[in-house]
């Protein structure tokens, strides 16, 4: 009877956890995607594939280049902990229905950015969000096969660890 009780108390701070990291992640993900400039004060789109990505890689400038490594990566890394989060929620779905529901995510916030003017519009964005959503996907799949049952408690452990990981290069990256 008490060794049920502990289980259970042990399952609800498993759930308070992964819930409460899971949201985190959604705020600061919301806040990184719509933080560019004050509502209304910056606009444009391209709707041309890779023209941003090969603008950036191909550029002359070593600044250009320098900065366009850490969008290319920020766009697939913001998005690597929804495609690990999204099958844990919507559990029976493929690999390629969570990472089409990641694209049309990343799609609503794209026109989102351009119908508050918040930034630039870009279709290579949603091409590198569903990159890293897919790679998520694959990752969370990877652990699912590893840890069976255990998959959603494991992740919660690894995911406020992989997220102040990330935090921390970033922000050495950035220095």
């Amino acid at each position: 009877m008490k060794r049920q009780e502990e289980g259970k108390n042990t399952k609800i701070i498993y759930d308070i956890l992964f819930y409460g990291v899971m949201i985190l992640y959604f705020l600061i993900l919301f806040a990184l995607l719509f933080h560019k400039k004050s509502i209304g004060s910056f606009r444009s789109i391209n709707l041309i594939p890779f023209r941003t990505i090969s603008s950036y890689l191909f550029s002359d400038y070593l600044l250009q280049r320098s900065f366009a490594l850490s969008n290319l990566l920020g766009n697939i890394v913001i998005f690597i902990p929804m495609g690990i989060y999204f099958p844990l929620l919507i559990r029976k779905k493929s690999v390629f229905m969570n990472t089409l529901s990641i694209l049309f995510i990343s799609t609503l916030v794209e026109a989102f950015q351009y119908m508050f003017a918040v930034g630039a519009t870009d279709i290579d964005d949603v091409i590198l969000n569903s990159l890293g959503g897919l790679i998520g996907v694959i990752f969370f799949r990877i652990l699912d096969f590893i840890f069976k049952d255990q998959t959603k408690n494991r992740i919660t452990i690894l995911a406020p660890i992989g997220g102040i990981a990330a935090l921390l290069i970033l922000l050495l990256y950035s220095m």
